[in-house]
């Protein structure tokens, strides 16, 4: 695999991904990120819960911070992913008429003690069942500057258009088992950093594969993911678990309308 930074053009349709230009001011990255460490340490300054934890306080402190819905749980986190300028690049960028944010996580990186920061290849779409394949994008917000050394997302071009890999999984930090995958499926194939400058944006479709590696630095490398859904997205009927869902789309206090033409 060849690695490489994101200095040429990158473009959703072909490459999967794409990388914007700053949106969001240092004043307001700084607030959010605030407004973040207040949620991982419990303060909910709304009154309202993340919808889901993976981190308790008292956890490992150099394992990866995530909580779901933590737009939720405080002002400034809320302004942050509505933010009108946000919206309107995100619909420029996906050529779409409304942009529904439908999720939301915090992740946080401490500096990593061998794998600890590892995230693995994936593909969002494989953990939406109850989605379609059109439409589905995941925005990145730094709200740190994130350079390679600590550990900035991976994209690899292209990959919206393969099929599914078996044996890729966020959850397996073992990215060297993982690289052999990709190879064998698809030798060669290109790797590129998403080294970001505070307040940038990138953006993936559900398809593209992508993954992380340890941060080596001694701060930590914060982003906000966004996952939101064009006016092109089809939700799928499931039964189980999972089945309702997306009846949280219907209430604009979780899953706000950021753009509509």
């Amino acid at each position: 695999m060849r690695m490489s930074s994101p200095e040429k053009n990158y473009d959703l349709d072909n490459d999967g991904f794409c990388f914007l230009p700053t949106i969001f001011s240092k004043e307001d990255s700084e607030s959010a990120r605030s407004g973040l460490w207040n949620i991982i340490n419990g303060e909910y300054a709304t009154g309202r819960q993340p919808e889901r934890r993976f981190w308790e306080t008292g956890d490992d402190p150099r394992k990866i911070i995530k909580i779901d819905k933590p737009h939720l749980c405080n002002d400034a986190v809320w302004s942050l992913v509505t933010n009108n300028n946000f919206g309107r690049a995100l619909a420029e960028a996906t050529r779409a008429k409304k942009i529904q944010v439908w999720h939301s996580q915090v992740v946080w990186k401490p500096q990593s003690i061998g794998n600890s920061g590892n995230a693995g290849w994936h593909r969002d779409a494989q953990y939406w069942p109850f989605w379609g394949e059109d439409g589905l994008f995941t925005a990145w917000i730094a709200l740190s500057n994130v350079s390679l050394s600590s550990g900035p997302v991976r994209f690899v071009p292209g990959s919206n258009h393969w099929g599914a890999l078996e044996g890729l999984d966020f959850f397996d930090k073992d990215l060297v088992g993982q690289d052999k995958i990709l190879e064998k499926y698809h030798g060669g194939a290109e790797i590129v950093s998403g080294n970001l400058k505070i307040g940038e944006v990138s953006i993936h479709s559900s398809l593209t594969y992508h993954s992380s590696q340890a941060n080596l630095d001694k701060k930590p490398r914060v982003g906000m993911v966004v996952h939101f859904c064009t006016d092109s997205a089809e939700r799928i009927v499931i039964k189980g678990d999972n089945e309702h869902y997306l009846d949280q789309l219907k209430d604009p206090s979780i899953t706000p309308i950021i753009y509509r033409e």
